[in-house]
């Protein structure tokens, strides 16, 4: 049964769940954005709950100013002590030998960064988010795919009609002519922290989004320790329960090796 826990960082309280079992390995999942412990449709509670009915104990968390966790927001890469905190506890109150992160978005970014740091020996990134800034500083390529999906679904011509899309900015990104590239430094930092990763990395990107696709791009530059899996019909956030009912199986069938 999942236990509430508080953890301090630095000065902070931290709210946590923790999912006991009994085996050696256990998982840290890390949100991203200002996404709470729970995960967009539940799903870092079902991961959760999967991986401890599997004998893996597993710890959520809020970093400091997310959620119900105290502190300030210093966005992921600020994160390095809320995940070392986070993964300590896990190994404390879990009774966990080894440790896997997983994470979404920018907190798969934050794994990948800081993760070795904090003793995760393995590391499951999903859409890992390799921008600089927000969406309006995304690749032009990335930018276009991300309105022309829009603009296919059936429910942003409703809020085209309602004004809530910006129907003239839409079509600018999705016929723009493309500008050339430019090398992302969250983007080369990655790729540096991912060839130093001493243990197996896992990357799952949905061929729905942008994020992914982007991220995709580094991956001949990435060492033979990190293996891939595409997820199709899936967006960033694994709306489809059956996307999500994928991601599950994929990172389960990954920490049984």
């Amino acid at each position: 049964m999942m236990r509430p826990l508080v953890i301090r960082c630095e000065g902070a309280a931290l709210a946590a769940a923790l999912h006991p079992a009994r085996g050696a390995r256990g998982a840290l999942i890390v949100s991203g954005g200002v996404q709470t412990r729970t995960g967009p449709h539940r799903l870092f509670t079902q991961l959760a709950e999967a991986l401890a009915a599997h004998g893996m104990p597993t710890l959520r968390f809020d970093r400091r100013g997310v959620g119900d966790s105290e502190g300030g927001d210093a966005g992921f890469l600020g994160s390095e002590a809320d995940i070392a905190v986070a993964a300590t506890a896990l190994r404390r109150e879990g009774g966990a030998g080894s440790t896997v992160g997983i994470g979404l978005c920018d907190g798969a970014a934050a794994l990948a960064l800081f993760g070795a740091g904090a003793g995760v020996d393995r590391l499951a990134l999903i859409n890992p988010w390799s921008f600089d800034g927000d969406v309006a500083e995304m690749p032009a390529a990335a930018q276009r795919e991300r309105a022309a999906r829009r603009l296919r679904s059936p429910g942003a011509w409703l809020r085209v009609l309602t004004g809530q899309v910006d129907i003239v900015g839409a079509l600018r990104s999705v016929f723009a002519r493309p500008e050339p590239a430019t090398e992302q430094k969250l983007a080369a930092r990655l790729v540096d922290a991912l060839n130093a990763f001493q243990g197996p990395v896992l990357v799952v990107l949905s061929r729905s989004d942008a994020t992914a696709r982007a991220f995709g791009e580094l991956l001949p530059r990435l060492g033979a320790h990190v293996r891939t899996r595409w997820i199709e019909n899936a967006d960033h956030t694994f709306t489809r329960p059956e996307a999500q009912a994928e991601l599950i199986a994929v990172i389960g069938d990954f920490l049984k090796d």
